[in-house]
């Protein structure tokens, strides 16, 4: 959410600069946009701090599965999604960083697919079985090409865990798959 909201805040403000440069000699319409520049950078401000209240917060992500559904009821919101979970127990028992962790590689999963897929389908599988935590995100979409974005290998490196990515069953779209080893997650007692 920071990301997004950073990044249109800063484009708009961008825009905003470059109107007040074209309209110099028009000093009352000068004014108007540096009055909308700082009313955008207050509120950039505040959107900063509330999400570094949200990360701080000692209840935050207390439940992975219901924060899953959040996340891709309000990204996902024009397609048709499905959401799968095994061992639910399990991943209830998730230390909250690393809760957050798999919350926002899904979130990034779900933002690319949006940005880039082209996709109306999109199907979520979250296990913790067998010493294992696997989450793999399908989409009908254009598929990948250059293999797995970027922003996903290096959330995945952060979760140290092993990412991969290839055609769907019906081979269209695409499908991601990362995969943690319990051990590496850090469980909570």
């Amino acid at each position: 959410d920071l990301h997004d909201e950073l990044g249109a805040d800063l484009h708009a403000l961008g825009l905003l600069s470059d109107l007040a440069q074209a309209a110099q000699s028009a000093p009352e319409r000068l004014g108007d946009l540096l009055q909308r520049v700082r009313v955008l950078t207050e509120r950039t401000g505040k959107a900063a701090r509330h999400c570094t209240n949200l990360l701080e917060a000692e209840d935050l992500h207390g439940d992975l599965v219901a924060d899953m559904r959040r996340t891709s009821e309000r990204i996902l919101a024009d397609l048709e999604h499905q959401l799968e979970f095994e061992g639910e127990a399990r991943l209830r028992q998730l230390n909250p960083r690393r809760r957050v962790d798999l919350l926002l590689f899904y979130q990034e999963s779900l933002i690319n697919i949006i940005r880039h897929s082209g996709a109306t389908r999109v199907h979520t599988r979250l296990s913790a079985i067998d010493g294992q935590i696997s989450l793999a995100v399908a989409d009908n979409g254009r598929g990948l090409s250059g293999g797995v974005p970027a922003s996903l290998k290096r959330r995945a490196r952060l979760l140290r865990g092993e990412i991969c990515a290839g055609a769907t069953d019906s081979s269209s779209g695409t499908c991601i798959m990362l995969r943690l080893e319990r051990r590496w997650f850090g469980l909570l007692p």
